[in-house]
């Protein structure tokens, strides 16, 4: 009986596991939380502190399969946000001394007597356990480089600034050093590397500290806003035009140890960060690397298609979890070579190309590495290849670790150290990552590439911000309409929303403050509303185009941008054919595809002052299209048109019913732009002209007739004359 009682035992030690977890053991000392799927197992839990605390040991849990949460063994609680004290302050003193710092509390710095205070007086703990502004010194300018001051929470050994002297910096106990524990002063007077500061590790970046940082780090790269001096000496200044090219890598962790389910993830995440970059106007290749017990490319840089984001999406979509096999061990070193393979046979290939090219790799951490030694020493042969090219920028590496098992050193160590500008990050999970990438390209502060806006802000003129009110004032009355910034110094709206000939005052608002005077008006030159009386048209809005031009150029910003024009340089990027022959006809065929006979499009429309909304559309091409005309044919003032597209045939058509019903322009939309919205850029193929019937009072919308139809003048056929008007300042293509 012995045997089979042990059997016995042993099989119900291995029942099946359970399938929930307890969700009366998950409370937080002080805190709330949030469960999903009511305790199943993947249920996961979110903790929120009241402002001033944040949730310790971790602001997440998840039920595993075991029936147990992640970090059962801690008792979870809301811990007060803190800022570490000043080790020490050079040459003055700060008040008031205390051993720790809580949220919205401040320091006041004094200098002693012949030196000067540089940096902010008062600086204030924040939410995120860091002090407001930068590390204040004191100064008596008598060193060939400024004291570098000390960061709270820090100590410094040495006290001489002369030329190519050295200081070192740790932090103290329970806190980790990012930025860079040695500087050098330099010739530039400057020193090497980037401010440190002292981090504690259970404090994570949320995703939007990650997103605003990540943001300003990468649109200034892209930029090229400014000079940057590495840990290894002075780069030159990145300057990106329109058309340069730029190599993204993305590495990231597939190790089995992380799961399918994290290594998925990991894989969207890139293709967010892909997506979101390559609307920038920039040459980019990009490929993407993951690393188990070594690296593998999934992206290659030197393919052909490297280049084009949808193939590089659709590869990284293909690559699978498995292709790693069953290897739990992590090898930075094994991605980083991989880097070093791809530019090497780049560099054999076209060593001029690369001389030309900034390069950036994003790494991300789940772990330690235990596998393939040092990644220094392939980032090291990587500096080394690039310098080669006579002076080439040092790749530009961010790191991004998540979670707690990551290596705060080692991902410090692995990425660049710029000044003023932060390349490492610390946030708790994927999910928190993809949502700091998502929409980063929507606030870049390339304000001059045509048709990008914020899309997700609260602010309407950030979403639609190439949208301005013309206000022209006559001895019969003030008519006003909508227009379209399409550069600094032109205005792109209709013909008819101008009496030339009794014109007293006219002006342009822009971003709902500024009003700019008007220099001159441009109507297209076949526009005659009398030219065809003879066909019985009484009033004729073919070629409804006009230009203004103002006295004084436009400044673009976040509310202040121009929208795309088809059949310019502008157009080609967000079209994404610049590596391709590129024509106007070009243009043509992606924006108006011969095969389909409704085309996605969108108006804005100010359905009260300042709150604009988007209406969604069709353009009817092809025979549907020939709803417009029976129904343009119906009004009373056509009956004696021989041929409706006498009326019609210059213009592009929206509304009806099929395949849905669709709103209609009102009056005060008039001289608006009809979009084409291409992924993430916006794209102007009309100027919104007549309708067939209006049901609107005044802005806002009543019930849609039946039969109700709005017609736009047709942009891309008049672009010649707009790039004759504007002298080329759009840049035409044939």
């Amino acid at each position: 009986m012995l045997p089979l009682l042990l059997l016995s035992h042993i099989a119900l030690s291995f029942a099946a596991p359970k399938s929930q977890c307890d969700l009366t053991k998950v409370s937080i000392v002080n805190g709330n939380y949030t469960a999903s799927h009511g305790g199943n197992v993947g249920s996961r839990v979110l903790y929120s502190c009241p402002e001033g605390r944040y949730p310790f040991p971790e602001s997440s849990r998840e039920c595993l399969p075991s029936g147990h949460w992640t970090e059962d063994h801690h008792v979870f609680m809301c811990r007060e946000v803190v800022c570490a004290p000043p080790m020490k302050f050079d040459n003055g003193d700060y008040l008031p001394k205390m051993r720790k710092y809580s949220f919205g509390e401040g320091i006041h710095f004094i200098c002693s007597a012949g030196f000067e205070i540089l940096g902010p007086e008062v600086r204030i703990c924040q939410k995120d356990g860091r002090w407001s502004g930068t590390t204040t010194t004191c100064e008596n300018f008598s060193g060939y480089c400024p004291n570098p001051g000390i960061p709270a929470g820090a100590a410094k050994t040495g006290t001489s600034y002369g030329l190519n002297d050295k200081v070192h910096y740790r932090c103290q106990a329970g806190l980790f050093l990012i930025g860079s524990a040695e500087r050098q002063c330099m010739e530039n007077k400057k020193w090497s590397g980037a401010e440190p500061f002292c981090k504690e590790r259970q404090k994570y970046d949320s995703a939007e500290e990650v997103k605003e940082s990540f943001h300003y780090s990468i649109t200034e790269t892209i930029a090229g806003v400014k000079p940057f001096c590495t840990a290894e000496g002075p780069g030159r200044k990145v300057d990106l035009k329109r058309g340069q090219p730029l190599n993204l890598f993305i590495l990231f962790d597939a190790s089995a140890k992380e799961g399918e389910e994290k290594f998925n993830a990991a894989k969207e995440t890139a293709e967010i960060l892909i997506e979101q970059v390559s609307t920038y106007d920039i040459r980019w290749r990009f490929a993407v690397i993951s690393y188990a017990s070594e690296g593998k490319i999934i992206v290659n840089l030197n393919d052909d298609d490297s280049g084009d984001a949808e193939a590089v999406i659709e590869q990284l979509k293909t690559f699978n979890f498995k292709e790693h096999g069953k290897k739990h061990g992590t090898n930075y070193r094994g991605a980083f070579k991989e880097v070093y393979n791809m530019l090497f046979a780049n560099q054999q290939r076209d060593p001029l190309g690369l001389l030309k090219t900034q390069n950036i790799i994003v790494f991300l951490a789940n772990g330690r590495y235990n596998l393939g030694g040092d990644p220094q020493v392939e980032i090291k042969r990587i500096r080394e290849l690039l310098q080669s090219s006579e002076g080439q920028n040092n790749p530009d590496i961010y790191g991004f670790g998540l979670g707690h098992d990551v290596s705060l050193d080692e991902l410090n160590d692995v990425a660049s150290k710029i000044d003023g500008e932060r390349r490492v990050f610390h946030v708790e999970d994927i999910d928190y990552l993809k949502r700091a990438f998502n929409n980063i390209a929507d606030e870049t502060q390339a304000f001059d590439m045509c048709g990008l806006s914020n899309e997700h802000s609260n602010d309407t003129r950030e979403k639609f911000p190439w949208i301005v009110t013309i206000t022209s004032v006559h001895r019969s009355g003030v008519v006003r309409a909508k227009g379209s910034i399409i550069t600094r110094n032109f205005i792109l709206t209709a013909a008819q929303a101008f009496h030339l000939d009794d014109a007293v005052y006219m002006s342009v608002q822009v971003d709902s403050k500024a009003e700019f005077k008007v220099k001159n008006i441009y109507r297209h030159p076949k526009y005659d509303p009398t030219g065809k009386m003879d066909k019985n048209i009484r009033k004729s809005f073919d070629y409804d185009l006009a230009l203004i031009e103002l006295e004084q150029k436009l400044d673009f910003s976040s509310t202040v941008r121009p929208i795309c024009l088809p059949c310019t340089s502008g157009a080609s990027w967000a079209l994404k054919l610049q590596n391709k022959p590129e024509t106007c006809a070009d243009h043509e065929k992606v924006l108006f595809p011969k095969d389909s006979g409704l085309i996605e499009a969108l108006f804005i429309s100010e359905e009260s002052k300042e709150n604009f909304e988007e209406k969604n559309v069709y353009i009817k091409k092809g025979t549907k299209r020939e709803g417009c005309d029976r129904d343009t044919a119906k009004l009373s003032e056509f009956k004696d048109v021989a041929d409706i597209k006498d009326v019609t045939d210059k213009f592009l058509c929206t509304g009806g019913t099929e395949p849905v019903l669709e709103p209609q322009t009102c009056n005060g939309d008039a001289g608006g732009p009809l979009i084409i919205r291409h992924k993430r850029r916006y794209i102007q193929v009309g100027v919104i002209s007549w309708g067939t019937k209006n049901s609107c009072k005044g802005n806002k919308r009543q019930r849609v007739p039946e039969g109700s139809r709005d017609f736009h003048a047709d942009v891309l056929h008049s672009m010649n004359w707009i790039g004759e008007v504007t002298k080329n300042e759009l840049s035409l293509v044939e």
